[in-house]
């Protein structure tokens, strides 16, 4: 009698750490906030900017990423340059800004006990950005290395020219890290104007943390940080999702010894119903993928499928390999088999252990749970993380078999590589 009750007031316990550990929502002088209260010795902030390549044209591409960036790193109007560096590494503190298709980011991450140090950098980062000429120029050299990097690299080449396919004459195809050209061009003046009159508004901003604080302490921080910030009219963007039909291929040229393939499709937003099925059924053919052209065939290293989940979400079905044909008539029999439903509940419920497992591992940083709720938010609700291993735990084979039927329609195959070889593999 005596386990019993303790069993029972181990799940009741259970059950009131669970709910206390919830993430909460709140507003501070209008600027919303997300809390995920952790007992962790780490602390994690963000400040998140919406809109993304929304908010500009294709001329300012990369503008939003250098801002982020310069103003998380040149210094404030209370701390020049070295002043600041010197601070954020005695203390273990880094900050960093960035900005990608849906949103843009300043953080902060530091060990709790140096929480107060961590934020007064933070805070002025957001607020007082300087912007200083030589060290806006060291950001801006070094955003330039990394677009020209990316360009060599097939894999986010690929990934670049399936934006560019899947959404093609529309603002949502620009690359958020632009180009050398364009960034090239912008100056500390260009740059403080945009951060200062398009991003620095808090009708259009959100806070998201996670560490060892409670909401009042939270409260209090805010209201001395953040009590200058403006708001501004905001408009959330519009966004066309139109379901892809037909099949279409793009091929771009380019002398290398492995050839990339991949196949874009639709995919339903985060926020949607289908979610969850739709999620656990690439994952199956993720696995199928990896086995049949890794293991069994040998004709890549590295096949997979995957979810781009943004705004406008798609599926990508990818391989690399030196025998485009082969595979792509593997790829094919591969997706067969999971339209015509070829896995077992036993299997869906190995997917579903794997995923809890993996959701469980992320949860583990303080920054990943401040990236996966902020990311939540962008895409329909920061309640989405906390209700994933719920939702997942109830999807049947049924309900997989009709996300992939629903979804899976229309296709852009992209290809780089040998052109030659690459458009008889597809005849």
């Amino acid at each position: 009698m005596k386990k019993f009750i303790f069993f029972i007031n181990l799940i009741l316990l259970s059950h009131l750490v669970g709910a206390q550990t919830r993430a909460i929502s709140f507003d501070v002088n209008g600027l919303k906030v997300i809390l995920k209260p952790t007992q962790k010795e780490t602390f994690s902030v963000s400040m998140f900017f919406r809109g993304g390549v929304m908010n500009y044209n294709a001329e300012r591409a990369g503008i939003e990423n250098l801002a982020l960036a310069a103003a998380a790193s040149c210094g404030t109007k209370n701390y020049s340059v070295v002043d600041y560096q010197e601070l954020a590494d005695e203390y273990g503190i880094e900050i960093a800004g960035s900005s990608t298709t849906d949103y843009g980011t300043i953080s902060m991450d530091c060990i709790s006990k140096y929480l107060d140090q961590g934020w007064k950098l933070f805070s002025d980062a957001i607020v007082n950005p300087a912007f200083d000429k030589t060290e806006f120029q060291n950001t801006k050299d070094r955003l330039i290395t990394g677009i020209y990097h990316s360009q060599s690299d097939p894999e986010t080449r690929v990934e670049q020219m399936s934006m560019e396919s899947m959404f093609k004459d529309s603002p949502y195809s620009i690359n958020p890290m632009g180009n050398s050209k364009t960034v090239s061009a912008f100056t500390p003046e260009t740059v403080g104007n945009y951060y200062h009159n398009e991003l620095l508004n808090k009708n259009k901003m959100f806070l998201v943390v996670a560490g060892n604080i409670t909401k009042e302490e939270l409260e209090k921080k805010i209201r001395a940080s953040f009590a200058t910030l403006k708001g501004k009219p905001y408009t959330p963007p519009v966004y066309d999702r139109k379901t892809l039909t037909g099949e279409h291929l793009v091929v771009e040229q380019r002398d290398i010894a492995t050839n990339y393939m991949s196949c874009i499709m639709n995919a339903p937003t985060m926020s949607s119903a289908d979610y969850y099925a739709f999620v656990l059924t690439i994952n199956a053919l993720s696995g199928s993928m990896n086995y049949e052209l890794r293991t069994k065939q040998g004709l890549s290293y590295a096949p997979g499928a995957t979810i781009k989940m943004q705004q406008i979400p798609y599926t990508s079905i990818f391989v690399s390999t030196t025998q485009p044909k082969k595979a792509f008539k593997a790829m094919i029999g591969v997706y067969n088999n999971i339209k015509e439903g070829q896995y077992s509940q036993r299997y869906l419920d190995a997917l579903k252990k794997d995923h809890r497992d993996g959701y469980y591992r992320h949860q583990e940083s303080a920054s990943s749970i401040v990236e996966d709720l902020g990311e939540a938010e962008v895409l329909g609700s920061y309640t989405i993380v906390d209700d994933m291993v719920a939702n997942f735990n109830k999807v049947t084979l049924e309900d997989m078999k009709a996300a992939f039927a629903k979804y899976m329609k229309g296709a852009i195959w992209v290809y780089l590589g040998d052109e030659q070889v690459g458009r008889a593999a597809f005849q």
